[in-house]
């Protein structure tokens, strides 16, 4: 029955899918839509697969508790429909919003996902492939978001773009899962497609106020060090938009009067000492800490000298690592290979980039940088194992990756290599 209703569903959504007007208005072949959606399906079945057999992450774990949640919805219903609400089990009730352990809010972001996988289980009977498919409908919407973001950016760049935002390996085999990464980076996609909408047309319609309020709503909600590092990017993006200064200067003057307020926060009150909070997320993955992928990482302090000093290090572990040489577990090692090739790639870059004469792009581009090299240090300071860091970083490689792709001159890259010869 289970393998009946995954293809019931599987052909419904492909007959669904080029239909939805959002995904239409992307300009995207219906037939190309199907197969993008047929291979984001089926690396979350590989995933799904995979974790099952040889790894102990949590999806199958969350899946479960999301079958337990929809047992709830009918053993007591009261019970169901209260206890995404209920703080009278952490010391400090609704307080603690930025706390690792003991917190209302960190322990939301687990609860609305099983929340929302006891809904699916109406449907999926708790099948773990079918809320698979279910998620994946919702994580595509993220691809076709930036997607119509960059082919505006960099139009013509047609192949270039669909690879960048559908088919980099590590972001459509983690993005698949059942997990709030998928819901995150559908977020995070919603998010740039409203503002580079909002910008490009100097005009901040309803529609898109909604969208906007909505993707940072599930930031705060499912990632909040990721809503808090959107802030910035926004406020740079909007200020080189309205000033008309050359964008890079304004990013790296938002971006300095943001770390001069990361590190005085606590004089304002207690509870913002940011150094403090990210030295106990650290602390926290420490002792969480996976022996087969674990790295050496140096402690944080809450310290300003403490950030400075360990800087170097935490952008080598998310944007070097895992290297070509070291190989901690079997399934980096392709993690490895296609890093080597972004590597390389941003070297030709270098060389053989085109142009980008559109302002709009150009903002959007610088906006999509330091939003994720703001979340890559983040990460590279508390995250303490090879496996965590390539999941976490995953999401965001499109916002990096696809200027490298859409801007490369091809032609000029494929006339130096015939001369080479």
């Amino acid at each position: 029955m289970s393998y009946f209703l995954i293809v019931i569903y599987i052909a419904a959504f492909c007959w669904l899918m080029p239909r939805i007007g959002f995904v239409k208005k992307s300009g995207i072949n219906s037939r190309v839509i199907v197969v993008l959606f047929l291979f984001k399906v089926l690396a979350g079945f590989v995933l799904g697969w995979v974790s099952l057999h040889f790894s102990d992450s949590d999806y199958w774990l969350l899946n479960n508790d999301g079958w337990v949640e929809y047992q709830l919805l009918f053993r007591d219903p009261a019970a169901y429909f209260t206890n995404l609400f209920n703080s009278a089990d952490y010391p400090k009730g609704y307080g603690g919003m930025l706390d690792s352990v003991q917190s209302f809010w960190n322990d939301l972001k687990y609860n609305i996902v099983v929340k929302l996988l006891s809904v699916f289980n109406i449907f999926s009977r708790g099948n773990y492939y079918i809320n698979s498919i279910f998620f994946n409908v919702l994580g595509f919407f993220g691809h076709v978001a930036l997607y119509r973001v960059f082919i505006q950016v960099y139009r013509g760049r047609y192949n270039a773009v669909i690879i960048g935002c559908f088919l980099l390996p590590s972001l459509l085999y983690f993005s698949s899962a059942v997990h709030k990464d998928c819901i995150v980076f559908a977020a995070i996609g919603v998010l740039c497609l409203a503002l580079y909408q909002s910008f490009s047309q100097n005009k901040l319609t309803l529609k898109r106020a909604v969208w906007l309020l909505i993707s940072l709503t599930v930031l705060l909600l499912l990632r909040n060090v990721v809503f808090m590092a959107v802030l910035p990017a926004i406020a740079a993006y909007w200020l080189a938009h309205v000033t008309r200064w050359k964008p890079l200067p304004v990013f790296a003057g938002v971006y300095i009067i943001g770390a001069v307020l990361f590190f005085n926060a606590w004089r304002i009150s207690p509870s913002l000492d940011f150094t403090a909070i990210l030295a106990q997320k650290q602390w926290y993955f420490l002792q969480a800490m996976d022996a087969n992928t674990a790295i050496e990482i140096n402690t944080l302090q809450p310290s300003f000298g403490s950030f400075m000093h360990n800087a170097p290090q935490a952008f080598n572990h998310t944007i070097m690592r895992p290297y070509l040489t070291e190989h901690p577990n079997f399934f980096l090692v392709p993690i490895a290979v296609e890093l080597f090739a972004y590597q390389l790639l941003l070297v030709l870059f270098l060389f053989f980039r085109v142009k980008q004469a559109d302002r709009q792009g150009r903002l959007f581009v610088l906006f999509g940088i330091f939003l994720t090299l703001t979340v890559f240090l983040n990460i590279g300071y508390i995250v303490t194992n090879l496996g965590s860091i390539v999941r976490y970083r995953s999401i965001y490689l499109p916002l990096l990756i696809t200027p490298l792709l859409a801007g490369m001159d091809w032609e000029k890259l494929k006339q130096f290599v015939k001369l080479k010869k």
